[in-house]
């Protein structure tokens, strides 16, 4: 469990008691429309993929990769509740976690997934097609710290026409990121008809803890979607939801005979009730989206497509007591717990063309990405400021942004000796990535007249001007992708791609896949890929400082994250940082004896080198001694990202599904299961400016070490039933979660690789919705998330913090327990 970080200069509601302002590109696009007019349905879209492959008409079977598809309908029931994408990702698929880290800072506002146990920016997300920008914050508090992935809860979940999940190294197809795979987010276009859906719910828990009945989390989810059609052809669909989630607490009450630091008596007087928070943080957001098509002379298309997020988020630090030294008594005589707070702005914006010349079909697009985090904290003080300390600070601003410009390029050839024409693309891309961060408010990280307290914001400090940071780069990559038929039964593709960094050098990556048809309904199919990942802007620029539990668990610190480049960071043996490579092979078999039925096995072996991973807070009587030496009293740890680490993960996905006629409905019955495997091939772990500090540290600890082997689910098994009749239908899902470790201060716990460890996992969650359809495109739906409401194993006194955090956020099970709600949704 670990302490705060960036977010907000005030409280106040996120812009959008009415939708904001639509998509400029899209909007703009439509304006050159004539009148509307009716449009025939778009045809059925049903298993064909756009990502894995550039041939048309390709669809999930007969693909030579592993490719998911899960439509709109799908996803819908699996977001209420949580109304994260990540969340429903994970209810869908087995290869999928989503961690649900429960602390302060970026990460209670910044969902992530990770696919194949991999790390969550090992993972490239398209949004139809095109690559999706990275958001702003470093992750420093969830289970892959270090890491800057996609932020999914950007991208309107009412959006979505269907989701594609391709699980293989896709490197050289489509770039950087792509090393355990591709998610592939395609959205509702079109100009016909349009729908709403409304759902509400609320936590309903048994909390044992607290031998009470718990009622929280309560979440109201509004969206709706409409599509135009004009004269000339042209469509615009646009569309907005709006989010309102109160939070959730599952801290218990302080034991008066743990082990604790001296406490006084006005601290004493406060047990018997909840000071500390944990649990899902409070949200409200409003996303909107557009997607426009506009025919042009020749045959030819423009179109555009964007998103825009905004969403403000409070999270809960630690509770200081009264007599604690980072109090003032005359501030707060009965302590006080500080809440994070941070407001995003996201956009996503496409606008291209499509259009042949000569034998060649080409797609041309320029692209914008832009993540905005601001990062404060309220109910919180700067106790070296004594009483005239304010308690609301803004501690700073982060923003990172991508502009591109793209050009693919397709054809047939027919050549001699293939049984159909090869499939030929071509493209080039340039990219131009920024990178910035803001101070925060002088009082954030002021040292005041106080002495002997930690100086600057709790739950912070704020970032001071000489911190902040202000770096770009941009990227050249050429690829060509080819794929024939090379013989009746025999497909083969392959890639190739360069790209150049003007910060991290030149790569080259490949990929060649084979599927052998051994009859229509058998086939056989392998891939061997490289790719290659640069670290991220915000890797190589952020910085922060937190608070956190100190090596041993007996109490706080303030802990700074810097980057690998930095002075300090260098003289504890930190390293610029490199890309990460990887080598991904895969072997499987797809099976559809019948239309209704299908199964398919693939086996996966993931090698990553140079593997960026945050170090170990490095901390020690030494360390401290050393800081106080250069003047950094202010902190008493230090840690950086580092390439120490070079892992092979092994695993293997299972799938299958059967429909059948039951009762004057459909049942489709489905199966899938993913079981994971990481080890640790090379670790680096000493150097000599290390070394000349504290000869007894390591760069990456045990605790660090645990994370990337241990700190997902070994296994992921989801069964799951859906019955659809023409007035009634019923979904079932019943999912369990393998096993995870979590690191333990507990000296009654188990030892991993020589570390202190808690098994935890080894659950099922049983989700459960009924249907009522009493009129064409109306469905009125009550379900219950976690319907037997489930809770992890108790976390282990001695790292439960006294009793105050009795679960541990690591296990996959979650710890809110049941959820239950009502929709309705209406499509015309």
């Amino acid at each position: 469990m670990t302490l705060a970080h960036p977010q907000s200069r005030r409280r106040r509601a996120i812009p959008g008691a009415r939708p904001p302002v639509l998509a400029p590109l899209a909007l703009a696009l439509a304006a050159l429309a004539p009148p509307l007019q009716a449009q025939s349905a778009a045809d059925d879209p049903e298993q064909i993929t756009i990502v894995g492959s550039r041939v048309k008409g390709r669809t999930v079977f007969d693909s030579p990769v592993p490719i998911d598809r899960y439509t709109a309908r799908e996803v819908e029931q699996a977001i209420v509740g949580s109304g994260e994408l990540g969340a429903a990702l994970q209810a869908l698929s087995p290869s999928i976690n989503q961690p649900r880290a429960s602390v302060s800072g970026a990460v209670d506002s910044v969902r992530v997934v990770q696919l194949r146990g991999l790390a969550p920016d090992q993972v490239l997300v398209l949004v139809n097609g095109k690559r999706r920008h990275t958001n702003a914050v470093v992750d420093l508090e969830g289970i892959f710290q270090g890491t800057v992935p996609v932020d999914l809860n950007t991208i309107p979940a009412s959006a979505i026409e269907r989701i594609e999940i391709l699980r293989d190294g896709a490197g050289a197809q489509y770039g950087s990121d792509a090393i355990a795979g591709v998610i592939n987010i395609v959205l509702k276009g079109g100009g016909q008809g349009g729908g709403a859906s409304l759902s509400y719910g609320a936590n309903h828990t048994d909390f044992k803890p607290l031998g009470r009945t718990l009622t929280d989390g309560q979440t109201l989810q509004l969206a709706g979607d409409q599509g135009f059609t004009f004269a000339n052809g042209g469509t615009l669909r646009v569309g907005a939801e709006l989010q309102r989630k109160a939070g959730t607490n599952r801290a218990g009450l302080r034991d008066p005979d743990a082990a604790w630091w001296a406490l006084e008596p006005q601290d004493l007087a406060l047990d018997g009730s909840v000071r500390f928070k944990t649990g899902d943080p409070e949200v409200r957001a409003v996303n909107s989206f557009a997607n426009a098509t506009l025919p042009l002379a020749g045959g030819a298309e423009a179109y555009a497509f964007a998103t825009l997020a905004r969403r403000r988020s409070e999270g809960a630090a630690f509770f200081r007591y009264p007599s604690e030294d980072s109090n003032v008594p005359a501030i707060y005589p009965e302590g006080y717990r500080p809440e994070t707070t941070g407001r995003l702005t996201d956009i996503g914006a496409v606008a291209g063309a499509r259009l042949n010349a000569g034998d060649w079909a080409l797609d041309t697009s320029l692209r914008l990405g832009r993540n905005d985090f601001d990062y404060g904290v309220d109910h919180s003080l700067n106790a070296s400021l004594g009483a005239a300390s304010p308690t609301r600070f803004h501690l700073a601003d982060f923003r990172s942004e991508q502009w591109s410009a793209n050009l693919d390029a397709t054809r047939t050839l027919a050549l001699p000796g293939l049984a159909k024409p090869l499939n030929l693309a071509v493209g080039a891309e340039w990219l131009r990535e920024g990178y910035r961060t803001q101070p925060g408010d002088a009082a954030s990280y002021a040292a005041g007249p106080v002495t002997g307290v930690t100086p600057g914001a709790q739950a912070g400090p704020g970032l001071s001007p000489q911190d902040a940071v202000d770096i770009s780069r941009h990227v050249a990559s050429v690829y060509v992708d080819a794929e024939a038929d090379i013989a009746r039964d025999w497909l083969l593709a392959a890639a190739l791609r360069y790209a150049d960094y003007s910060d991290a050098g030149s790569s080259t990556t490949g990929k060649l896949a084979a599927r052998y048809a051994l009859t229509p309904q058998w086939l056989l199919r392998g891939s061997v890929s490289t790719s290659f990942r640069a670290p991220a802007l915000a890797q190589q620029g952020f910085r922060f400082s937190s608070l956190n539990f100190n090596s041993d668990g007996s109490g706080l610190q303030n802990r700074a994250l810097l980057p690998a480049s930095d002075a300090l960071a260098q003289a504890f043996g930190a390293q610029d940082l490199k890309p990460e490579k990887s080598h991904h092979l895969s072997v499987g078999t797809a099976w559809r004896p019948t239309k209704e039925t299908t199964l398919s096995v693939d086996a996966y072996r993931i090698r990553v080198a140079d593997r960026i991973t945050l170090s170990s807070n490095l901390e020690s009587a030494a360390v401290s001694a050393y800081l106080a030496s250069i003047g950094r009293s202010d902190i008493q740890s230090v840690a950086f990202l580092t390439n120490a680490l070079d892992t092979t993960t092994r695993g293997v996905d299972v799938a299958a599904s059967h429909e059948l006629a039951l009762a004057e409905g459909t049942l489709t019955l489905n199966a899938a299961l993913n079981y994971n495997r990481t080890r640790l091939d090379a670790v680096r772990n000493s150097s000599a400016a290390l070394a000349a500090i504290d000869p007894t540290l390591t760069l990456v600890g045990g605790e660090a070490q645990l994370r990337v082997t241990h700190g997902s689910p070994r296994s992921k098994l989801i069964l799951g039933a859906d019955w659809q009749g023409q007035r009634w239908g019923v979904t079932t899902r019943a999912t369990r979660y393998g096993s995870v470790w979590a690191y333990s201060y507990d000296d009654r716990a188990d030892t991993v690789d020589g570390t202190l460890a808690q098994k935890l996992g080894g659950t099922w969650v049983v989700d459960l919705e009924l249907q009522f359809k009493p009129e064409r495109g109306l469905t009125l739906a009550l379900g219950a998330n976690n319907l037997f409401d489930r809770y992890p194993s108790r976390t282990l006194a001695g790292s439960s913090y006294a009793g105050v955090l009795p679960y541990n956020f690591l296990d996959p099970t979650g710890t809110n327990g049941a959820y239950y709600y009502t929709r309705a949704n209406w499509r015309w």
